[in-house]
């Protein structure tokens, strides 16, 4: 039922289940559950009220940069990105993918590969951090 429900409402079945979780709607939905489900269609993919949202969720602009910027990550990778940008000094990619791979059980070559990617973007992101100083 939660299946065709997401398709019609254009969510996923994970929402859903939060929402009859939440005792926000019945798992066999009632005419007023529908009227809210397509109510909140309209504003679940709206930029500005997950803008305003997430900024009342998480009070802190470095929070929510970081919320962001590892919204799509596995843990491995959360990991591995959040040891390059917290890092002092230099961080060798063989010393962070053997972390990698001891703590998350990734194989060697799998866990490389991770690292190199998370190293490239929390670079980008200093290098971002950088130039934005600069211009403020």
């Amino acid at each position: 039922m939660l299946e065709k429900l997401a398709k019609k409402h254009d969510m996923t079945v994970e929402v859903l289940k939060i929402l009859v979780k939440k005792g926000v709607i019945r798992e066999l939905p009632t005419n007023k559950d529908m009227v809210f489900l397509s109510r909140m269609r309209r504003l679940w993919k709206d930029p500005e009220w997950l803008k305003i949202s997430l900024r009342q969720a998480i009070r802190s602009r470095i929070r929510r940069e970081k919320f962001v910027m590892e919204l799509d990550l596995t843990k491995p990778e959360k990991y591995a990105l959040n040891r390059y940008l917290n890092a002092r000094g230099r961080l060798s990619v063989e010393r962070v993918t053997q972390e990698v791979s001891y703590y998350y059980r990734v194989p060697l070559n799998t866990a490389r590969g991770i690292v190199k990617k998370m190293r490239t973007r929390a670079y980008k992101a200093k290098s971002r951090k950088r130039r934005e100083g600069r211009l403020r």
